[in-house]
């Protein structure tokens, strides 16, 4: 039997060949950073500078796969934003939304992941006050306290209601586990997350699925594509060969529970 090729393989090899014949294919003033925040499963940072998480294993792909050198650097996400908006040095960040104020400071490559619809983490006891996938201005009109995390985009159809709600808590400092801790013991009463987080959160805090539960919303748009976000010292040549490998991979799969202990970032 014959065995059918990929249907990725034939746009790798072209590009492989582009690359190869490109003469800006290896032009690279030292390798490029890779801006990172722990958000697990999309991007995990471990003790000893180890990195994992299924969105940098598929950033890792798309670099080596256009010939760019790089390294990841952990950095908060407010920060990242400065780095980003300042321009300097050339840098990127995994998996933002492009919004309009970021692309005023920033470039953005091809959507790299598209997850499943935003939805809420709520206390458990609070199931039987609510009704069945209530819409996310339903929650916000109850005056129930929400949990944020500041510079968070939670896409441009949630972020354009939240901009005038008046009941959310800053949390800037928390991660998002530690914001599930919050809803479990009653400082908060709920936050947006997306399902594929809860999850691997959950499954490495199992307490946390007895005193909270996920909730889908109801009148939910698809969800805001993700994209590597980059200072505009990037060159758009550079831009343009992470875009060839981008359409030339498999597209990532989500991790909903976590494995393994990470690789080390390059």
């Amino acid at each position: 039997m014959v065995r059918q090729p990929s249907p990725f393989f034939g746009p790798l090899l072209l590009m492989l060949a582009f690359f190869a014949t490109s003469p800006q294919a290896m032009a690279q003033d030292g390798p490029l950073t890779v801006l990172v925040f722990h958000r697990p499963p999309y991007y995990v940072v471990e003790k000893g500078g180890r990195f994992s998480g299924f969105l940098l294993a598929y950033t890792k792909d798309v670099l080596d796969a256009a010939r760019i050198p790089f390294r990841f650097e952990e950095a908060p996400p407010k920060r990242i934003l400065k780095i980003l908006e300042d321009g300097e040095p050339a840098a990127c960040a995994v998996g933002w939304f492009k919004t309009a104020e970021r692309e005023a400071y920033a470039r953005f490559s091809d959507p790299i992941f598209t997850g499943r619809p935003l939805g809420v983490a709520v206390r458990t006891e609070l199931l039987r006050t609510l009704p069945h996938a209530p819409t996310a201005d339903a929650l916000l009109w109850r005056g129930m306290r929400l949990g944020l995390r500041q510079g968070f985009s939670y896409g441009d159809w949630l972020d354009a209601k939240l901009a005038d709600h008046r009941n959310a808590a800053d949390l800037s400092v928390a991660e998002n586990d530690q914001i599930l801790e919050m809803i479990a013991r009653g400082r908060i009463d709920y936050t947006f997350i997306g399902p594929d987080e809860y999850d691997w959160l959950v499954s490495r805090h199992p307490g946390l699925r007895k005193t909270t539960r996920f909730m889908a919303l109801g009148g939910v748009p698809p969800e805001t594509p993700r994209h590597l976000m980059c200072s505009k010292k990037l060159p758009p040549e550079t831009m343009a060969r992470i875009n060839a490998a981008i359409r030339a991979l498999p597209p990532p799969v989500a991790q909903a529970s976590p494995t393994g202990k990470g690789q080390p970032g390059p």
